[in-house]
């Protein structure tokens, strides 16, 4: 089974974080708040500079010159006092894709515990006529059962 893209982006940060010989839980990937910086972002480096007693500008500039050698990023940049904004290289993404495709389950974890989910997804009024707007929820709740059965 394939792991997320963030967890996968998280590991390798946490591995260049590693290498400056800071804790590798500062590595953890996140989502970018500010899309027009890069697509993903690290916020490890403040907290590593606090532990570490250094310039977390200083910090955030050796994981990026890390992260470089990786070849796994398009563009690598900092912004503020040492925030990571990283944004992927399409070969990158071509070879996650092609992982989840060749996936059965799709990256969709299997080691999940069943629960039971109560799906209402209605029905046609018996007292009026049926029309081809009643399949539309019968349509969306199939589709939602199919998707929490997966």
């Amino acid at each position: 089974m394939t792991t997320s893209l963030l967890n996968q982006l998280s590991s390798v940060v946490g591995q260049a974080f590693s290498k400056q010989e800071l804790d590798p839980t500062l590595g953890k990937v996140v989502i970018s708040q500010r899309r027009e910086l890069g697509q993903f972002q690290c916020n490890g480096a403040l907290a590593a500079a606090k532990q570490a007693k250094r310039n977390p500008r200083e910090i955030a500039q050796a994981i990026v010159d890390e992260l470089t050698a990786t070849g796994l990023f398009a563009d690598l940049s900092l912004a503020g006092p040492g925030f990571i904004n990283l944004t992927l290289s399409d070969d990158f993404l071509i070879g996650h894709f092609n992982e989840l495709a060749d996936d059965d389950s799709f990256g969709v974890r299997s080691n999940h515990t069943p629960q039971k989910v109560i799906l209402d997804f209605g029905g046609p009024n018996v007292a009026k006529a049926m029309h081809v707007g009643h399949l539309r929820a019968t349509i969306i709740g199939e589709s939602l059962r199919r998707s929490m059965s997966f």
